[in-house]
């Protein structure tokens, strides 16, 4: 299992370099047509705007599995070794529950608002708006990995 979950953590890291490297060109090129042509490409902000909500979404599911994500151990690090361990499995299935619930109720919202098209590639708002059940379910995976796995708080990754 811990093959899998690092295997998947590589390829969403390797999604993640493309998206970046697509943002950054897509930006510099936007600049550039701006700035010295006086003209640019037609939803390429929205493009650019839809990649950034879906590198959000996936980099949350990595850091997480990283062991990199926001915490506040200010708490759990007063307690003895053995209270941390369990404080760290019920961080990871508070997390995971969460996440889950995020995903759950974000399935009535799309379908409800996701038909609109975006103002101006005209894309399904329900693609974007995909990222959010799509980001959640992964950190859910992810948190109930750790969890189930006793992860260390030192990145699991590495």
């Amino acid at each position: 299992m811990d093959r899998v979950a690092r295997r998947l953590a590589r390829l969403l890291e390797d999604l993640l370099g493309y998206l970046f490297l697509v943002i950054t060109m897509a930006v510099v090129v936007l600049v550039v047509l701006r700035y010295f042509f006086l003209t640019t490409i037609v939803g390429g902000q929205e493009f650019t705007v839809f990649c950034f909500i879906y590198t959000s979404a996936i980099g949350a599911a990595v850091l997480l599995y990283r062991g990199e994500h926001i915490s506040i151990p200010l708490l759990v690090d007063r307690l003895p070794p053995r209270a941390r361990h369990w404080m760290r499995r019920v961080n990871y299935l508070e997390v995971a529950l969460l996440n889950g619930l995020v995903v759950i109720l974000s399935i009535p919202w799309i379908r409800s608002v996701g038909q609109f098209p975006s103002p101006v590639l005209r894309i399904p708002q329900g693609v974007v708006l995909l990222s959010v059940p799509v980001g959640c379910g992964l950190v859910t995976l992810y948190a109930l990995w750790l969890a189930v796995t006793d992860a260390r708080r030192e990145s699991p990754g590495r």
